[in-house]
């Protein structure tokens, strides 16, 4: 499942997923807060748990709080959705306004194709 799930946010966004995120041959810059979003060569876990965040954020806007585990998750149509949801959900964790989300394994979240809503 893991796996899947990279896999298709890697095919969505057209940018390659990489283990870990300090691996040679990346922008030395690629985890400055000032990067263009359209220079990022690839993205980490750690940009997908953002992911989720931003997205729990938006849920959570229109819906009032929600349990993670319920959450359904969509695959972002493109890499700037990606990049706008994540970073959104950065700002989010960093507030501190839920933990769940990083004791949880995102890949095993109810990932699901609403393309035309993000």
């Amino acid at each position: 499942m893991k796996r899947l799930v990279l896999k298709t946010i890697e095919n969505s966004i057209e940018i390659p997923f990489v283990e870990d995120e300090f691996e040679s041959g990346a922008v030395c810059f690629a985890n400055d807060e000032d990067l263009r979003l359209d220079f990022k060569l690839q993205f980490t876990i750690y940009d997908v748990v953002n992911y989720v965040y931003g997205i729990y954020q938006l849920y959570w806007e229109e819906n009032g709080k929600l349990e993670v585990s319920r959450l359904k998750i969509p695959y972002p149509v493109n890499a700037h959705r990606f990049w706008e949801y994540s970073t959104i959900g950065k700002k989010y964790r960093q507030q501190h306004v839920i933990n769940k989300i990083e004791l949880t394994d995102v890949t095993e979240l109810q990932w699901e194709n609403l393309k035309s809503k993000i």
